[in-house]
């Protein structure tokens, strides 16, 4: 006769403690206030990774992304992994830093050329560069931020320590245009 666990208890058998459900769940018998039936992942009647009727290998798409199943990697999420970091830290040899963020060199999800930027400083230059060089043809050509229009950085005014750049001429008329605003608003 096989004795029966105790409520509070994983009822796989593993005699750990439960926790208390946060919400009532019917599909896994819990309900709100009172012990879950199992710790999670000790259910031996669930079927999961390569038993589980949807598996698909280890692969799925999130936000267009393919992630991998890896779960004891550091930068797992739910058990998956971006391909794009795996791939990176093959070619890498070693794991990425914390601070790394992996760029698509040809803009797409799909895992073609990939470039390891050392942090999100960087990768965001990358991204403002390819923009610049699909708009006007120059990689190193900034936009002015009043205008909507690229130009050589040496017939702009660079903001100090930010990379941005602006045409004299558009800030002046936007003040011009701003003040304007302001004493008609004084004076209505």
């Amino acid at each position: 006769m096989k004795q029966e666990i105790p409520k509070g208890f994983c009822q796989c058998g593993c005699g750990g403690r439960t926790s208390i459900a946060t919400r009532t769940r019917h599909d896994r018998g819990d309900i709100k206030g009172y012990p879950v039936k199992f710790i999670e992942g000790h259910c031996n009647s669930r079927k999961s990774g390569e038993n589980h009727p949807n598996w698909k290998g280890g692969k799925a798409t999130k936000r267009g992304y393919l992630i991998v199943a890896s779960p004891g990697h550091p930068r797992a999420n739910n058990g998956y992994v971006p391909e794009h970091i795996l791939r990176a830290e093959k070619a890498l040899g070693k794991s990425l830093p914390n601070s790394a963020v992996v760029h698509h060199a040809n803009g797409l999800k799909n895992n073609g050329p990939l470039v390891i930027c050392q942090d999100q400083g960087y990768h965001n230059l990358l991204h403002r560069r390819m923009r610049a060089l699909k708009a006007c043809g120059h990689a190193n050509w900034l936009k002015c931020p009043y205008c909507k229009q690229y130009d050589n950085p040496k017939n702009m005014y660079l903001r100090p320590n930010k990379n941005e750049g602006l045409h004299q001429s558009c800030e002046n008329e936007y003040q011009r245009k701003r003040k304007n605003k302001i004493k008609g608003v004084q004076n209505g």
